[in-house]
């Protein structure tokens, strides 16, 4: 993003803009929260560090993983599996009409889903399981820059609601700390060749040069002390903290990536706190958005109707589908399809259904968000 344009934008949505001041009514002003204080530190991290507290102070690492195990795979249902769907809607609903008028959206929704849909189609019909199999390490190794990027945003949104700016320069240093956590990451966890099951189909991971793992400590520690010295030269400076939004938001990504904070009870939860995170801003992007089109009309009540009908009916969209895409289809073509089992396991439809959505979904969040798209600087 374009810090300094991104804090004019900003400051123009809250009327603070030298000579807007006095122009904009107050009822303009954004406040400085997203769905409210106490939410947005919950569900932006405060929620994840809490449980992380509790796994690694009060139980113990060689616990059973059993009950957390069938947890998170409930959990999944309500908020990680309909999570993905949200970035289906957003992009394929809310840009229709630019889909094929916008390289970034034609890139997103029809070249980048329609090479990897051809990918393991041939694969699939030539009956090589092994080729299929590296459409997991790409899903792996995307899942980390995923994360990384989503956490810059919410960074970057959470600290700015707050009138904490970050300038070009400091935006570009605060994403450049954040990549040695996803290179750390990727290397701790492909040290040794291993054969691995996704979904009844095997896959390996790499076997990078050792070296590899203390560089990448190196270079995530020496990140985060510039990352703190930009903090430190901001107070200095502008007599600024960041907010607790932005401090917490931060501090998860640490949490879900350092291997020396790893417990196996919390680690199950992980991709459920990515998602809870990921979904105040999609609720609070769609209850701004439905908000204004409700106060167009000129009946109360007719736009609380609207508002209730489109706010719904989007929640309820993305759970039927996300049913539809995570369980339904693929286990009913996984009993009714034939193909080899010796080769691709009971699960292949579900297996190409999860890696896939994984996988595509990186390419939808990295033309959705960004600070270009209107709709985001109008209602986020």
């Amino acid at each position: 993003m374009q810090a300094t344009t991104q804090k004019i934008d900003a400051l123009a949505t809250t009327g603070e803009v030298p000579g807007l001041v006095n122009t904009l009514p107050v009822s303009h002003k954004k406040p400085p929260f997203l769905l409210g204080r106490t939410a947005d530190a919950l569900l932006i991290g405060g929620f994840s560090l809490i449980l992380f507290s509790i796994a690694y102070l009060f139980v113990d690492k060689t616990a059973s993983i059993n009950q957390i195990a069938w947890v998170s795979f409930y959990a999944a249902y309500i908020v990680n599996n309909p999570h993905f769907m949200a970035s289906y809607l957003l992009l394929y609903w809310d840009k229709r009409r630019e889909l094929l008028t916008n390289k970034r959206f034609l890139w997103a929704a029809v070249v980048a889903p329609g090479l990897v849909l051809g990918y393991m189609a041939y694969y699939i019909t030539t009956g090589n399981a092994e080729m299929l199999s590296y459409v997991v390490n790409v899903m792996y190794f995307s899942v980390g820059w995923h994360y990384i990027k989503q956490i810059y945003g919410t960074m970057i949104v959470a600290n700015s609601r707050a009138g904490y700016y970050f300038s070009k320069s400091e935006s570009w240093i605060l994403k450049g700390t954040l990549y040695p956590i996803w290179f750390m990451s990727f290397a701790t966890s492909n040290q040794a060749l291993q054969n691995l099951l996704h979904y009844g189909i095997s896959y390996r991971t790499f076997s990078l040069p050792a070296w590899t793992v203390p560089v990448s400590f190196t270079m995530m520690a020496v990140s985060f002390v510039v990352l703190m010295g930009v903090f430190g030269r901001k107070w200095i400076y502008e007599g600024k903290i960041p907010p607790l939004t932005g401090v917490l938001s931060l501090a998860v990504i640490y949490v879900w990536y350092l291997p020396q904070l790893y417990h196996a009870i919390f680690w199950y939860t992980i991709p459920f706190f990515h998602s809870l995170q990921y979904m105040l801003f999609v609720t609070t992007l769609k209850k701004n958005q439905y908000t204004a089109e409700a106060g167009t009309l000129a009946d109360p009540v007719a736009g609380r109707m609207s508002f209730a009908k489109n706010f719904f009916g989007f929640f309820a969209t993305i759970g039927i589908l996300a049913f539809l895409t995570f369980d339904l289809i693929p286990n009913g073509l996984d009993r009714v399809m034939p193909y080899d089992h010796t080769i691709f396991g009971p699960q292949l439809y579900m297996f190409c259904f999860i890696t896939f959505i994984n996988v595509h979904h990186y390419f939808i969040d990295n033309v959705i968000w960004r600070r270009d798209n209107p709709d985001l600087k109008k209602y986020l």
